[in-house]
Formats: structure tokens, sequence, C-alpha cells
């Protein structure tokens, strides 16, 4: 069972590089399959950075609204300020949610402008 980004990340990296020694084993013409290996590298690079940013809670949105990604030390924060609704926990709260929601939306005006956002 897969539980981190890490695994995940591993796991896709072995199938990949899986089938790209079985492209390469197949007997090809010359401009058949060319490159196709630069492209399936490039293809990971960009999955693993991905991946990478979900885990570091630097990308806030995923998908056409579907989900805001937050790190846990930032959930915790939210669940402090409910748990014990004491000023200081509040406060900290609201500018862990106006930091979050101001990344959201920058994400959400690139997504506008065609910049490409994963899924």
């Amino acid at each position: 069972m897969i539980t981190d980004i890490e695994t995940a990340r591993d796991k896709l990296a072995d199938a990949i590089w899986w089938l790209k020694g079985f492209a390469a084993a197949r007997p090809a013409s010359i401009d058949e399959g060319a490159g196709e290996h630069l492209r399936l590298e490039s293809e990971l690079t960009e999955v693993r950075v991905f991946l990478t940013n979900i885990n570091n809670a630097s990308i806030r949105r995923m998908g056409e609204e579907t989900a805001v990604v937050l790190s846990f030390a930032e959930f915790e924060r939210l669940v402090d300020a409910v748990r014990v609704p004491r000023l200081h926990e509040t406060q900290i709260a609201i500018r862990t949610i106006e930091q979050v929601l101001a990344q959201y939306r920058d994400e959400e005006k690139a997504a506008r402008r065609g910049d490409e956002i994963p899924f």
C-alpha cells in the first residue's frame, strides 16, 4: 500500500524505467520511437516535481476546484483554533487561511490564463 508521496514517486519511477528498458530492447526502425525515452524522462520529471510540490504544500489548487492542499502543520493550526478557541490560536488560523487562500487564488488566475495546472 502507498501511504506517502515518496513511495508513490518511487513506484512510478520504477514503472517508467521498466517501460523505457522494454522500449529500448524492442527492435525499431530508425525513425520509430526515436526520442521516446527522452519524452518519458521529461514527463517523469514533471510528475516528480508535481508530487514534491504537493508534499511541500506549494501547490494549493488541484484540478477544477476539486481539492485544496494543506500541509499537516497548517491543518493542525486550524484544528487548534477550533479545539481551543483562544484569540492567539484563532489569529494563527486566520493568517494560515489567508496565506493558503492567496496562493490558491494565484493558481486560479494562472489556470484562467491557461498556464498548466495538473489534472
